[in-house]
């Protein structure tokens, strides 16, 4: 663990130079990420810079030191990636965790050659102040960062991580092949963060996720009725699987990702009938054709 947000906030600023010369040293992440990357400051202004930056988040950084999310965090990170380890053993795991504090319109996890870094600005909980302005609004709208809370790290850390395992296909295809995508990719989560409740690890709310379980059918019927399931108009495909507040199809107490949903459910259908050695090889799930999986599903709500 490196807590680099306690160690930039306690830096000896009257001597600016010197200590983050040293800084950079023992902690590359500083200057190559966090200054080069996320705060674009190059090399010739970056003690102004930081400088900068230091005076205008102290009040982020003492919001972090009292919620303290790491205390709880870290545990859950290190028992997400021993489960990681065991469905994915060929994939090198990160060899450290960085916690850090970055622009708040940046992000909350990233991940690099040797390390996974934590955002602790991302995580301040859903009714911080810092998330309430106009400003911030723009990138992050509410049904969002309701999710800013400090549990949800592990779950945007294996979102992250099997991101990096398996990219996303950029293709354009039909709605019920990238829905089982998105639910080959849920699967995993519920097997890698086994203790985490569904609702967030679909990132509804709880309201959302009831709902949402009680109407499962009539969704399912209604894109059977509406010839939606095959359809590769990426505007419906935006509308069913990307996130809003609410669905345009189904409601104010549907979330707009609901696809997400159908998708997770014929994953766990087809899984269900597959022997035991197979149900715990995530990895030939990840390679396996979507319309195989549908087909073979039996997937009837």
């Amino acid at each position: 663990m490196e807590r680099l947000d306690q160690v930039l906030f306690n830096l000896d600023t009257s001597h600016i130079k010197d200590t983050l010369l040293d800084r950079n040293t023992r902690y590359p992440f500083i200057s190559e990420v966090l200054l080069k990357q996320m705060l674009a400051i190059d090399s010739v202004n970056s003690e102004t810079g930081l400088l900068s930056f230091l005076h205008a988040y102290r009040p982020v950084y003492t919001a972090v030191q009292k919620l303290n999310a790491p205390a709880t965090a870290h545990p859950q990170l290190q028992s997400l990636l021993n489960y990681l380890h065991y469905y994915f053993p060929d994939y090198p795991l990160p060899k450290k965790i960085i916690y850090f504090i970055g622009p708040l319109e940046g992000f909350g996890n990233s991940i690099g050659l040797d390390y996974m870094a934590v955002g602790l600005q991302m995580f301040l909980g859903d009714t911080s102040s810092w998330y309430q302005s106009e400003q911030f609004q723009k990138y992050f709208p509410p049904y969002i960062s309701r999710n800013f809370t400090p549990r949800f790290i592990p779950i945007t850390a294996a979102r992250n991580l099997l991101q990096d395992i398996a990219p996303n296909s950029n293709l354009t295809r039909s709605l019920i092949i990238e829905m089982i995508d998105l639910g080959k990719r849920q699967y995993i989560l519920k097997k890698i963060l086994p203790k985490t409740n569904d609702a967030d690890l679909f990132g509804y709310s709880a309201a959302q996720y009831a709902a949402t379980t009680n109407a499962e059918q009539d969704i399912w019927s209604f894109l059977l009725k509406m010839n939606l399931v095959y359809s590769k108009d990426p505007k419906v495909a935006k509308q069913l699987l990307g996130e809003g507040p609410f669905s345009i199809y189904f409601g104010n107490e549907i979330p707009g990702n609901v696809g997400l949903y159908l998708g997770y459910q014929i994953v766990k259908s087809w899984m269900e009938q597959q022997s035991e050695q197979d149900q715990a090889n995530l990895k030939a799930l990840l390679q396996m054709p979507a319309e195989k999986i549908f087909a073979e599903s039996k997937y009837k709500p």
